[in-house]
């Protein structure tokens, strides 16, 4: 990984057109330089993860409460917690109602 001595930004390697030759180049500035070590490239594919959590309409396996759907009024509701913004600031509760599926929120 390459920076620009000028404006400090990550430079890009680009092919030089009618040559095999790859130099490096600011997308910010537009500065130029030679790459100094042999680029070598791979494509990598992502495996799926293992920790999404997928909601099964026949098969919840989530935590109930006690709260009132704003959509049908139902009172039981399934409910989870994400961290939905920085690390310093609360979780993000996330309700979806037993009854009619409506999903809401609400911030801790």
């Amino acid at each position: 990984m390459q920076f620009c001595p000028k404006c400090k930004a990550m430079m890009a390697p680009k092919e030089i057109k009618g040559t095999d030759d790859v130099e490096m180049v600011c997308p910010s500035c537009g500065f130029k330089e030679g790459a100094e070590e042999e680029l070598n490239s791979t494509v990598q594919e992502q495996e799926k993860p293992d920790d999404v959590a997928v909601i099964d309409e026949k098969n919840v396996s989530l935590p109930t409460a006690e709260n009132e759907c704003p959509k049908c009024g139902n009172k039981k509701a399934y409910w989870w917690i994400e961290q939905t913004r920085s690390a310093d600031e609360a979780p993000t509760r996330f309700y979806r109602c037993t009854k009619c599926r409506h999903t809401w929120r609400e911030y801790g």
